[in-house]
């Protein structure tokens, strides 16, 4: 806030060793936060019944796909705020952020309430309670974007890991104690809420000094990132649905034993995805504060696919390996039947993370040619989904392959953006022309 990082010219090697040890601390704090998330899952799949635990992981996992609006407007945050990091800007950005936001937040509460009986009857819930407090969990999240994105966008990493570990944490006391009370799968997912709602305020107390400066703050329009925004919406909107609509179609399609034992095949899967997720935050946050110019775009790209792939690769071995055990870790005796599932989820969820981690690299750098692709596997998705449905494993295959797919084309559109940035600047025009859509058009 000092001082106004400049965006041209070559990088210090002072600012490159901030930068890392800052991402560092940032990955290092969203890993801890997942721990803290799977913590929390194996607590509830032992606390509530199979039927009740599908419930609880089905619903949170339409909160995915519901919630990329606040992914959106999170980025949107940090590059604005990056753009300018004087106290006044940050300070006109949040509460542009923090007026935009909250209003969509609302809307999607009374979204939830008025269509609270179709849902019920869709995922054969018996109740519209879950989909109420999944509604509370919805408008708080769109309440965190703005704090949070102001900290991450001003590059005090350390502070937005605090805040990513505080989540999580409040979430595991607040839904223990209201499942202990009685209220089942609406009180876990209302411990989403609880713990959105105190985020909010330990992050808006974390730049309450920013806030209370007399700096005059500009006023912040959308306009000017309208169109990436925009963007940014569609290829999250298809990530999430790709990354979480398994579940959803085996709680519509199977019965509730089946859809509870799924669950549990699902949040393992999800190990791998929400290190996904917090990788490609990351590369999202460290990519787009560099100049357009700088190769460090892919180093970060090929580290992040790197580490990535033996995480993820891992993982999947182990599940294939040893279904039994990795499900008796997360869920307990009661759901052996996961073990048929894990296996091929966590084929599904690697093949996953390596789409994540390149589209939000293309996304860091404006480039939008991931979207066409993403948008044609989800609409593929969707419809083997609703063709063929007779097992879970022929679901599951269904998954893999699209993803199979997805993961060609995406790394295809990768390898020529990463040979385009590699050339001198006078003999771009014509690659870009033949990768796609120039980055100043957004």
């Amino acid at each position: 806030m000092n001082q106004r990082y400049q965006q041209s010219g070559p990088i210090s090697s002072r600012l490159r060793a901030s930068l890392f040890s800052g991402s560092v601390a940032l990955f290092g704090g969203l890993m801890v936060s997942n721990i803290i998330a799977y913590l929390y899952q194996m607590l509830m799949a032992r606390m509530l019944s199979p039927a009740e635990y599908g419930v609880l992981v089905t619903l949170t996992s339409v909160s995915y796909v519901l919630l990329v609006v606040m992914r959106t407007f999170q980025a949107w945050v940090i590059k604005a705020v990056a753009s300018d990091a004087e106290a006044g800007h940050a300070r006109g950005v949040f509460l542009a952020a923090l007026a935009s936001f909250a209003p969509i937040g609302l809307v999607l509460l009374l979204l939830h309430w008025l269509a609270g009986s179709w849902v019920a009857d869709f995922l054969h819930l018996g109740t519209t309670t879950p989909v109420i407090a999944l509604g509370l969990y919805t408008f708080s999240s769109f309440l965190v974007p703005a704090p949070r994105g102001v900290l991450l966008g001003l590059r005090r990493m350390h502070a937005g890991s605090l805040v990513h570990i505080l989540e999580p944490l409040i979430r595991l006391l607040a839904g223990v104690l209201l499942v202990w009370w009685g209220f089942g799968a609406s009180g876990g997912i209302g411990g989403f809420a609880v713990g959105n709602l105190l985020t909010f305020v330990a992050a808006t107390v974390l730049i309450w000094p920013l806030l209370r400066q007399r700096t005059p703050a500009p006023a912040i329009r959308f306009g000017g990132l309208d169109r990436y925004a925009v963007f940014m919406l569609s290829v999250n909107t298809c990530l999430m649905i790709i990354g979480s609509v398994d579940q959803v179609a085996v709680k519509h399609f199977f019965s509730d034993h089946v859809a509870g034992n799924y669950a549990v095949a699902f949040l393992l899967g999800r190990i791998i995805s929400m290190t996904t997720l917090a990788l490609g935050w990351v590369i999202f946050t460290r990519t787009a504060t560099l100049p357009p110019d700088d190769p460090g775009h892919a180093r970060v790209l090929l580290k992040g696919m790197a580490l990535m792939g033996t995480i993820a690769v891992a993982l999947a071995c182990g599940y294939l390996a040893m279904p039994a055990l990795a499900v008796r870790l997360m869920g307990g005796a009661q759901y052996t039947s996961a073990t048929s599932y894990v296996g091929l989820v966590g084929v599904e969820m690697t093949l996953f993370a390596f789409v994540y981690i390149q589209a939000y690299f293309q996304l860091s750098i404006k480039r939008m040619q991931a979207l066409w692709p993403l948008l044609i596997a989800t609409v593929l998705e969707i419809a083997l989904l609703a063709r063929y449905h007779a097992s879970v494993q022929q679901i599951l295959f269904g998954l893999i392959g699209v993803m199979a797919a997805l993961l060609v084309c995406v790394s295809v559109i990768s390898w020529a953006i990463l040979r385009q940035l590699r050339q001198p600047a006078a003999n771009r025009s014509g690659v870009i022309e033949a990768v796609g859509v120039e980055s100043r058009a957004i």
